[in-house]
């Protein structure tokens, strides 16, 4: 199944909280998403759908499957990101350029580019490819 870019956004705010020990909750995703909370409202629905969060009254979590899907699309973004610049992009250009497509490349052809690049532990911005 293939997710937005604005799933992920969302994804990562979820997450965030979570990290932290605490559930995240709709108005604080919201504010931090910059959207009316009708708005994440309505978007949190859909992930509880897909199965990327659980909603418990006012309390969001993300699931495992929100996790891992979080792990590949970072992956992914990382892996493409780092070939950009092997063909000459500058770390900042390639990151832009990478955003544009990363969520769409299958997982094979990821693995690929990994593999070609010589399987990098850190991307060009010095974060860890997992």
């Amino acid at each position: 199944m293939r997710y937005s870019h604005r799933e992920l956004q969302y994804l990562l705010v979820i997450k965030r909280y979570n990290d932290s020990g605490k559930p995240a909750r709709l108005t604080a995703i919201a504010k931090d998403v910059k959207v009316a909370p009708a708005s994440a409202f309505e978007e949190l629905n859909h992930l509880a759908e897909k199965g990327l969060v659980t909603k418990d009254k006012n309390e969001i979590w993300i699931t495992d499957e929100g996790k891992q899907y979080i792990m590949k699309a970072i992956r992914a973004h990382r892996v493409i990101e780092s070939f950009l610049v092997k063909l000459g992009m500058s770390k900042d250009e390639a990151c832009e350029y990478s955003k544009q497509f990363d969520l769409m490349v299958p997982e094979e052809i990821i693995e690929k580019l990994y593999i070609f690049l010589g399987k990098p532990s850190n991307c060009p911005h010095g974060e860890e490819i997992p």
